[in-house]
């Protein structure tokens, strides 16, 4: 998010002060000088902010930087543990919990089964037990924290967090950031989870030269979101990046979102797992068998990617089947919107690197001929808690552009 300049003289001291804020935060140990010259504010300005800013016990001395002629300038850091927020992963599997400080550096983390999500409420309502107790256990008081993020898979509403549809879920129309928000005493903000761990994947290539990154999650769904430098594309309804709802294969099964043949429905986690049940419970010999113990109902994705590695060719065909869609899907996508980068994320990406190449083949088969084209594909960070840290840090960036910190 690049620094505000409004123009608006009512407005101008507080976007001063947030500008000088966030640069500390973002470029910090920095003197008062290089703010003044990165923002293009006066010094005097900048050392009425600082002045305050400390008095408020955000920022400290980091001692004296280098100086050509004269005086050593005295260098400024954020407190990291002013402030603290918290980003909440509401995954189908796995529940996880993040709470980072201010200066982004994280504090604890936590995961749980996901359990059952049903009735609604009730899951819901213990999702904020959950959250509210393990940050009481850390100590923190609420007046520092400035709230919480929840990554939420499906289609969720622009503006109210409300649930359109989570088929992974069985959800249709559930207010989740209201019913959240209620016993919550900071803010409640609900995301989706690819554009959440979007968000935080593509933090790493953050500079002020803007870049096009197309982010896929692939996990127990699909999805994908579409970052330009530091801005997440939305779409006009909030709902852009449902990669795993284009048709690849119009005879395949039936999707959850209704629709047959979706990325999702044949190339997903779920997918991969279903498929390799289905073949095992009519008595087919593969080492899937073997790793399931002849139980087909509890097969998941990764055992079929461990009996691939182990030269199975049952699970070989699974895995090749699924790459080879989703390189596809893939394609379509780059065709459309000539990223400059394609980050490829989620708990497939965790299997090794065959599967990494056997998507590019696929991908680069596909793509239409562009003498020029720079495309850079490549697997994320492969943190489990990206969606959680992304979930935090939407829910940051949402307050520095609400001016909402208590500065």
């Amino acid at each position: 998010m690049p620094y505000d300049k409004k123009l608006n003289q009512f407005q101008i001291a507080q976007t001063n002060k947030y500008n000088v804020f966030r640069c500390i935060v973002r470029e910090g140990p920095i003197n008062r000088a290089a703010i003044a010259k990165r923002l293009d504010i006066s010094i005097p300005t900048v050392m009425a902010i600082v002045e305050d800013l400390f008095g408020k016990k955000v920022i400290r001395s980091a001692g004296k930087g280098e100086s050509g002629v004269g005086k050593q300038p005295e260098i400024l850091a954020i407190e990291p543990d002013c402030f603290f927020y918290i980003g909440v992963d509401i995954g189908r599997g796995t529940l996880r919990i993040v709470v980072n400080n201010i200066a982004g550096a994280e504090a604890a983390s936590m995961k749980e089964p996901t359990g059952d999500p049903f009735p609604e409420k009730e899951f819901i309502s213990h999702v904020k037990k959950l959250t509210l107790r393990f940050v009481k256990k850390l100590k923190i008081g609420p007046d520092r924290i400035l709230g919480a993020g929840f990554a939420m898979p499906g289609l969720i509403e622009k503006g109210t967090g409300n649930v359109i549809v989570a088929p992974d879920f069985g959800w249709r129309g559930i207010p989740l950031q209201n019913w959240l928000q209620t016993g919550i005493p900071y803010p409640a903000l609900v995301k989706n989870s690819t554009q959440a761990l979007a968000v935080h994947e593509t933090s790493v290539f953050w500079t002020d030269e803007v870049h096009t990154t197309l982010c896929v999650n692939l996990g127990y769904g699909i999805g994908a979101a579409i970052i330009t430098g530091e801005d997440l594309y939305e779409g006009t309804g909030g709902i852009s990046g449902e990669l795993g709802h284009c048709v690849v294969d119009r005879d395949g099964p039936l999707c959850k979102c209704g629709n047959s043949g979706c990325l999702e429905a044949v190339s997903s986690g779920e997918a991969i797992a279903r498929q390799a049940q289905t073949i095992i419970a009519h008595h087919a010999r593969s080492k899937i068998a073997e790793l399931c113990g002849g139980n087909a109902a509890g097969i998941d994705a990764k055992m079929v990617f461990d009996a691939a590695k182990a030269g199975d060719g049952l699970a070989l065909k699974i895995i090749n089947s699924a790459a080879e869609n989703i390189g596809v899907g893939l394609s379509m996508a780059v065709n459309l919107l000539d990223p400059d980068r394609v980050l490829l994320c989620g708990g497939l990406m965790a299997n090794g690197p065959d599967f990494l190449d056997r998507i590019k083949a696929s991908m680069e088969e596909h793509l239409t001929a562009k003498a020029d084209r720079d495309l850079v594909l490549q697997a994320g960070t492969r943190d489990e808690y990206s969606t959680a840290k992304g979930a935090s840090r939407v829910l940051m960036n949402t307050l520095w552009a609400r001016r909402a910190l208590p500065i």
